[in-house]
């Protein structure tokens, strides 16, 4: 078991790690729980890493969308489903979401799964492979009307974009 943490030891860890990456309110919550700090301890812990800036639920909704959408190609509803695990309100996941994605790369990475997924299929996608692409998108978090707009166009799968 692991050693428990007086609320000082706490605080000078979470200020720590939040000086290197960014951290949510809950996630710096859940960590506290980890170490034995409940309650109105954990609380007034937490509002010093705000107060101090080391943690703020916008900065890390912005930076989160972000990194989501340009390195790890997530959809918007795998997105928003991490970012409710981590306690983020719904008003800064919107506005993340909004401001945050810009649609051309959005609508890229997309494209740019489902031809990698193709070059896995038949060379004709019948309805299973439409299935299986389906799936496959929708289970990185794209909305499912997108991914229909983009499914019926055979000849985009085969090819690379002409840039």
């Amino acid at each position: 078991m692991k050693k428990e943490l007086t609320p000082d030891e706490a605080l000078a860890r979470l200020m720590d790690l939040c000086s290197c990456g960014e951290y949510s309110t809950g996630e710096a919550m859940e960590r506290l729980r980890k170490w034995g700090i409940w309650g109105r301890e954990a609380e007034r812990i937490v509002q010093r890493l705000i107060d101090g800036r080391f943690i703020d639920d916008e900065r890390f909704a912005r930076a989160f969308v972000r990194s989501k959408v340009n390195y790890s190609s997530w959809g918007r509803l795998k997105i928003r489903a991490a970012m409710i695990q981590k306690g983020i309100e719904r008003e800064l996941i919107d506005m993340a979401l909004d401001e945050e994605i810009d649609e051309q790369t959005y609508y890229a990475n997309l494209a740019d799964a489902l031809r990698s997924k193709a070059r896995t299929m038949p060379e004709y996608l019948d309805a299973d492979c439409r299935a299986k692409l389906l799936r496959f998108a929708a289970g990185r978090g794209y909305e499912p009307g997108l991914i229909m707009e983009m499914l019926p166009e055979e000849d985009f799968w085969r090819y690379e974009a002409d840039d």
